[in-house]
């Protein structure tokens, strides 16, 4: 997950498989993608659903967008969107598929002019069920993502410091801190007390 600003707009967009991003679009209420548009050496598919604040009551129209490869795909939503909207976001990222996934980022030289351009608000953020340990999401360790560290020094492991704290009413959570990554587990149910050790000789690493 990664966002990016477009034409002064902030747009949240993920990665996955072809799969992934389907069942994204079913969750979000989507049930047809019914245009399709040829970029960047893949297809954009579009969609359209409404979404629902449950504060208020009241639904926004969403334009469902995914871009697919060979295998993988980018996925993302737009408020009041036409698709030729969705199709100046896709262009204005640079998205190369490989064997394990899709990078996108902002286009940088070679733009074309009239082209919306991209900048990058934040860095992208990995998602990830591990059997065994949970669901992993794992980000930069900068400035922000030390905030959410607490204020007592961690459990010492291999690379780094290892937190236990709680969610009331949901449960233990953990936050691996190593060299340049922040890794927070949500453990699987019943695994909280296996977790530490597994933990422990954990390694992930950025490749950039």
């Amino acid at each position: 997950m990664a966002r990016v600003a477009v034409a002064d707009r902030l747009h949240e967009f993920s990665s996955g498989t072809r799969a992934d991003a389907l069942a994204w679009a079913a969750d979000i209420g989507v049930r047809r993608l019914d245009q399709e548009f040829r970029i960047q050496g893949g297809r954009l598919r579009t969609g359209r659903t409404a979404i629902g604040d449950p504060a208020t009551g009241l639904r926004e129209p969403v334009l469902a967008a995914i871009w697919e490869g060979r295998r993988h795909a980018v996925f993302t939503h737009l408020y009041h969107a036409r698709p030729a909207d969705a199709v100046a976001f896709f262009d204005a990222l640079r998205l190369t598929e490989h064997d394990d996934g899709v990078t996108a980022g902002p286009r940088g030289r070679g733009r074309r002019p009239g082209r919306a351009a991209a900048a990058a608000v934040a860095d992208a953020v990995l998602v990830k069920e591990v059997p065994g340990l949970g669901l992993l999401e794992i980000a930069a360790l900068d400035a922000r993502a030390r905030r959410r560290l607490p204020p007592w020094r961690g459990a010492a492991v291999a690379g780094g410091e290892l937190f236990r704290d709680t969610v009331p009413g949901q449960g233990p959570y953990f936050l691996l801190a190593l060299r340049e990554l922040l890794v927070t587990v949500l453990p699987e149910e019943h695994m909280a007390e296996r977790i530490p050790g597994r933990l422990a000789g954990l390694a992930v690493e950025a490749v950039r």
